[in-house]
């Protein structure tokens, strides 16, 4: 099996951020949490959960990321649990990854220092609504305790070395930022030398075709500059493709994707996009569908 990523789901009872296009509020897929050290049988719990991610780096996987439906960094405790299981099993994931707006982080140098030497993140994914920070803020949820100074965290980020890759959640919000091709190379250059990105991940939201909420959302506040992003995509060099066959392209000392399939709908015969641990101890290939069981 050739599966780009693994995709471990850190358990939260909820998040701190209200996203209005959240892929995880368009369902309702509950996974138990067996992860609990409070669980009536948590040391069997522990043994399937590792089971389950040697499986993962037996099929060659190497990159991990850390995720779920919340902020990983809202249970501290858990990646803590999280380091000394890969510890157990040999540390086989050499490229950790954590995917988060950065909310809680912007201003704790102990917490990014704890997951840079003891966690061993690699990559902070981050995810940004707007370039504009208070409209970031809204998009998120809103509320002066959510704000995130995004130029001080990734100045923070570089300090302790992570790769930064910034990724953009393609609303309308981008429509201004991205209203020609000479404006993407402005903001592209922005990314680069104010938020020191290494890479660039461009993300068409995601809609489930079943009225949701969300879907609704982001059919009111559609990115409409598309045009503009693939002419300017097509200046730039492809120096590569993932696994999953997404191009991966060099724009001014940056890899950048376009990912038009975030979800993972598109099926493969001979690659995974990513593999998920959730909570329940057990490993699935989708994220909305409990069916995806792979064991």
């Amino acid at each position: 099996m050739n599966i780009q990523s693994f995709s471990i789901v850190v358990p939260n009872i909820g998040c701190l951020n209200l996203c209005p296009f959240c892929v995880s509020r368009m369902h309702y897929n509950r996974y138990e949490n067996k992860m609990d050290m409070s669980h009536p049988h948590y040391d069997i719990n522990i043994k399937e959960y590792m089971k389950r991610m040697r499986y993962v780096a037996d099929q060659g996987c190497r990159t991990l990321i850390l995720t779920g439906t919340s902020e990983p960094q809202q249970n501290k405790a858990f990646l803590n649990q999280f380091a000394l299981m890969h510890q157990l099993i040999g540390s086989p994931f050499t490229n950790i990854e954590m995917q988060t707006t950065g909310i809680m982080l912007d201003g704790d140098r102990d917490y990014v220092r704890f997951l840079r030497n003891f966690v061993g993140v690699n990559t902070i994914a981050l995810s940004l609504n707007a370039l504009d920070e208070d409209k970031n803020c809204e998009l998120r949820g809103g509320g002066a305790k959510r704000f995130v100074a995004v130029k001080k965290l990734c100045d923070l980020l570089k300090e302790y070395d992570f790769n930064i890759r910034i990724c953009l959640n393609l609303s309308n919000a981008y429509d201004e930022a991205f209203k020609s091709i000479d404006a993407y190379a402005a903001t592209f250059s922005w990314l680069k030398n104010s938020l020191h990105a290494d890479q660039v991940t461009l993300r068409m939201l995601y809609t489930s075709g079943n009225g949701t909420e969300q879907d609704s959302w982001i059919e009111d506040h559609r990115f409409y500059n598309e045009s503009y992003l693939r002419c300017f995509l097509n200046t730039s060099k492809i120096v590569g493709h993932t696994i999953y066959g997404t191009a991966i392209r060099y724009i001014n000392g940056m890899s950048v994707i376009y990912d038009q399939d975030c979800m993972a709908k598109k099926v493969h015969d001979d690659a995974v996009k990513y593999l998920i641990l959730q909570p329940d101890c057990k490993l699935y290939s989708q994220w909305d569908d409990p069916a995806s069981l792979v064991f």
